[in-house]
């Protein structure tokens, strides 16, 4: 992590910098607005440090926050594979049953042809009265 993510993420930031240096007012913070050289200068006026002082206090606090930035982007990478896992997991179950599914709805439509079939052989008449009835429907509904 450079400085420069730091200034990017100012409005975040500020908070972790309110804490490590309480004497710093939300006015000093948003005098700084990210820039290294603005935050060494108020410490230096709040506190009455040394400009070397003030350097070695920024740049251990910088290295802690990187530390925790890579932490928590690390554990952010775990949880993201985790999450994948279940969607891959979910993706898997879903086609599962969907194929169950499917199954079942290929099997009613078979029954389904067999039960017509079975009416068409037992009335042929009133199968063909029923035919010729859809048909006449058919045309005069799809008339233009």
């Amino acid at each position: 992590m450079d400085w420069n993510r730091v200034e990017g993420d100012w409005k975040r930031m500020k908070g972790k910098v309110k804490e490590q240096w309480g004497l710093l007012t939300d006015d000093d913070l948003t005098a700084i607005g990210g820039r290294k050289d603005q935050l060494e200068g108020k410490i230096q006026e709040r506190y009455g440090y040394g400009k070397d002082q003030v350097r070695k206090e920024i740049d251990s606090w910088f290295s802690s926050t990187a530390l925790v930035a890579n932490d928590n982007a690390e554990e952010l990478a775990d949880q993201i594979e985790a999450i994948r896992a279940d969607i891959q997991s979910l993706t898997s179950t879903v086609s599962r049953v969907a194929n169950k599914q499917l199954g079942q709805a290929q099997d009613k439509a078979v029954e389904a042809m067999s039960n017509a079939e079975d009416a068409i052989r037992e009335n042929p008449v009133s199968a063909v009265a029923i035919a010729a009835g859809l048909g006449f429907l058919f045309g005069i509904f799809t008339r233009r």
